[in-house]
């Protein structure tokens, strides 16, 4: 017995032996064959593009995978960047980070990973400004093949808070759910010496750039704001905010990453806070997004806030947060945010001619997303502000639950509240002297809500030729687009116009 048990032992050693030496062989024979005539090997994109990055900032990662087409192995003998040193672009070659890799050994239908990335250096420049580079690929003594590299940069300037900051708050719609929700944070104070704002650079804000008493914060048309993490704009009390922007030239707020996902990607920064007593505000041709509430304004004491002709998109939280404040919104199309209007503790409230949309996905626990949170009650359900008044004309409230609407207020303030020719979605539709001539749960066929477009695309929208002539005045009389409404009017921030009468509008706008 013994004997077979010793026998057996042998075989087992020598046949593991046969199978590592096989293996060995097997391994050692991939890489002794190798292909030296013309192998062009293939690249998943031959040229890499990354959007606009602002200079000294560093890009996302581009992948691409480099294939040998060859059943043999090859030696890429050299792999480089043209610009060499002083070029704007890094790669990583399968973990491998040197300017210039020598050698490069690629298995027959092997592959290898390819990441790439941009730091586009400060020039010192007014307007915008292109880098170029090719990575290159030398084999076998071929003409050199080569991956494109482009990007778009800017230069920008930089201000950095120094102070600090921890100024609580209350969310109206977290309930109980969290006890308190403060704000902590880098601020510092700004003024025109300073900071000035004169030309059309970008500006980067690292915190929270903070208006003090007696000042007044004007952006001019074309002014862009870029935020970085828990950034914002503060308004102190006495303090004014004057946004100028114009059809042609809104001005910009969002975040800091702009490539790749981060384009789209909502609560990058803070907000625009305007606080207790301060104002009065006025904001034209604004466009604000990516942030988690776009305005967050407290009692403002009477002096109130105008909002026209802007554009709030991807809030994860608000759109716009007020407590017992006044506003005045014309011509706003708020989309893809928690809650697009959250107003709450009473107040004064009149907008028209607004587009609301929520499809917004994700955002608080416990919180369902809705266009509208109208209450003047606190968390004890008791009275915590009068509402003079919540008007709503010519406006669309659609989103893709059924409830949209979130309406909480006591019998003496119910009579404040009023909707009027609205396109609403709402299960069950809600009924009273609240609401005049509104149109329920019937679709308003916007052009492309997923690319922010909410325009109406068809006569068949439940909005066309639903408004009311008298409220299309001032500064209501043009639509969000700059072109003159209809009589009736379409409910929403955009009149509907068929695309041969848009064209048409167009050339005589041109022309006149």
């Amino acid at each position: 017995m013994k004997v077979i048990v010793v026998a057996l032992g042998r075989l087992a050693v020598v046949l593991a032996g046969i199978f590592f030496l096989c293996l060995s062989f097997s391994c050692r024979d991939e890489y002794r064959h190798f292909d030296r005539g013309e192998v062009y090997l293939r690249f998943s994109q031959d040229t890499i593009r990354f959007d606009t990055i602002l200079s000294t900032q560093t890009s996302s990662t581009k992948v691409i995978t480099v294939r040998n087409p060859s059943s043999k192995a090859v030696t890429i003998s050299r792999v480089y960047l043209a610009g060499g040193e002083s070029s704007s672009f890094r790669f990583n070659l399968n973990g491998d980070t040197a300017l210039v890799q020598r050698d490069v050994v690629l298995g027959g239908k092997d592959s290898l990973y390819l990441f790439v990335q941009t730091v586009p250096a400060y020039r010192n420049e007014d307007d915008p400004f292109e880098l170029t580079d090719y990575i290159r690929f030398e084999l076998n003594g071929m003409q050199p093949q080569q991956i494109v590299l482009s990007a778009w940069s800017q230069d920008a300037h930089y201000w950095t808070g120094n102070l600090w900051a921890r100024v609580p708050y209350k969310d109206p719609l977290q309930g109980s759910y969290y006890e308190e929700d403060s704000l902590s944070f880098k601020y510092f104070f700004w003024n025109e010496t300073d900071y000035p704002i004169t030309d059309k650079k970008p500006y980067v804000i690292y915190g929270y750039l903070t208006v003090p008493q007696g000042k007044t914060l004007e952006l001019p048309a074309g002014t862009h704001f870029y935020f970085a993490a828990n950034s914002g704009i503060w308004l102190q009390a006495g303090s004014r905010l004057k946004i100028s922007g114009t059809l042609q030239e809104p001005v910009l707020l969002t975040s800091l990453r702009q490539d790749g996902n981060y384009r789209n990607m909502a609560g990058q920064w803070g907000r625009v806070w305007l606080d207790s007593a301060s104002g009065p505000h006025t904001v034209e041709y604004a466009l604000i997004r990516n942030a988690q509430t776009a305005f967050w304004i407290e009692p403002d004491e009477g002096n109130g806030t105008q909002i026209s002709n802007t554009r709030i998109e991807n809030m994860n939280r608000h759109g716009i947060a007020a407590r017992n404040a006044a506003i005045e919104g014309v011509n706003l199309c708020i989309s893809e945010t928690q809650v697009n209007l959250c107003l709450s503790g009473g107040g004064n409230y009149r907008f028209t001619h607004c587009t609301f949309a929520n499809d917004f996905y994700g955002g608080m626990i416990g919180v369902y997303n809705r266009c509208l949170y109208l209450t003047n009650k606190n968390e004890e359900g008791k009275v915590a502000g009068r509402l003079e008044a919540a008007t709503f004309n010519n406006s669309i409230f659609y989103g893709r639950n059924s409830l949209q609407l979130d309406i909480n207020i006591d019998g003496e303030s119910l009579d404040a509240m009023r909707f009027t020719r609205c396109l609403i979605k709402q299960e069950p539709p809600l009924s009273g002297a609240n609401y005049d001539s509104c149109r329920w749960n019937k679709e308003p066929f916007f052009v492309d809500a997923d690319a922010y477009d909410f325009d109406i695309d068809t006569v068949a929208s439940a909005a066309v030729g639903l408004g009311d002539a008298a409220f299309a005045q001032g500064k209501a009389e043009l639509d969000l687009k700059g072109r003159l409404r209809s009589n009736p009017p379409a409910a929403g921030a955009y009149e509907f116009y068929p695309k041969e009468n848009a064209l048409l509008w167009r050339w005589n706008r041109k022309n006149r």
